[in-house]
C-alpha cells in the first residue's frame, strides 16, 4: 500500500495537469490521457501495469467510476433533461438498440462466428461515456438540447451498457443461458441498481438539504 500510494497521487496530479493543457490547447484531454497512459504502461515504458495496484486494483477502478458517474449525474440537472426529452428518451433506447445489435451483427459477420462474442462487443460499445463526451463539449461549442442529449446519453447509456455487458458475459460467454436470460438477468440489475440509487440519493438529500 505504502509503494501504490505515491503512484495514486502521481497518476492524479498527470491527469489535473494533463486537463489543464487540453483546456489552454482546447484539445478534448482524453487524447492526452490515452497517449500518456499508453506511454506509462505496460506496451510503452512498462512504468505501471496490472501488478502494479495488487489487489487493491479492483478498488482503484471502481472507485474510479463511481467517481465518474456520480459527477455526470449530479451534473444533469432536471432542467438540462427538459432541454430536449424527446431526443434523450430516443437515444437511450432506439438509438442504444440499433448500436447494440448493429455492431454485434458486424462483428459477426467480420470478425467471428461467436454470437456470445459479437453481442459482449456490441453492448461494450453502445455508450460512448462521460469521459469521452465531457472532454469534447468543454472545447466545441454546440447548441444547449445537443449539449443535453449527449450528455444524457453517454451517462445513462454508460450504466446500462455495463450491466448489459455483464449480463451478456455471464449468460452468453460463460454460462449456458438464452435470450430470456440476458433479458431477465438485465432488468433485474436494472431494477435493483435503480432502487439503490433512489434509496441513496434520498439520504444524501436529506443529510445535506434538508
Amino acid at each position: 500500500m505504502s509503494a501504490t500510494l505515491p503512484i495514486i497521487a502521481a497518476i492524479l496530479g498527470i491527469g489535473i495537469a494533463l486537463q489543464v493543457v487540453s483546456s489552454r490547447l482546447r484539445i478534448p484531454s482524453v487524447l492526452f490521457l490515452i497517449l500518456v497512459g499508453v506511454l506509462l504502461g505496460p506496451e510503452g515504458l512498462g512504468y505501471i501495469g496490472l501488478e502494479t495496484f495488487g489487489d487493491g486494483l479492483g478498488t482503484v477502478v471502481g472507485l474510479s467510476v463511481a467517481i465518474i458517474v456520480f459527477d455526470g449525474g449530479f451534473d444533469l440537472t432536471r432542467e438540462r433533461l427538459a432541454e430536449a426529452p424527446k431526443s434523450i428518451l430516443r437515444v437511450v433506447t432506439v438509438g442504444a438498440a440499433i448500436m447494440f445489435f448493429g455492431t454485434a451483427l458486424a462483428v459477426q459477420f467480420f470478425l467471428t462466428d461467436n454470437w456470445g462474442l459479437a453481442f459482449l462487443i456490441g453492448a461494450l460499445l453502445i455508450a460512448t461515456g462521460p469521459t469521452v463526451i465531457t472532454p469534447i463539449l468543454q472545447v466545441i461549442d454546440v447548441r444547449e438540447h445537443v449539449a443535453s442529449t449527449l450528455e444524457a446519453e453517454g451517462i445513462i447509456n454508460d450504466v446500462t451498457a455495463a450491466i448489459l455487458a455483464i449480463v451478456v458475459f455471464e449468460t452468453l460467454v460463460v454460462g449456458t443461458g438464452d435470450t430470456a436470460g440476458v433479458l431477465s438477468g438485465f432488468l433485474s440489475r436494472l431494477v435493483a441498481g435503480l432502487g439503490v440509487g433512489m434509496v441513496v440519493a434520498a439520504v444524501v438529500y436529506v443529510v445535506l438539504v434538508r
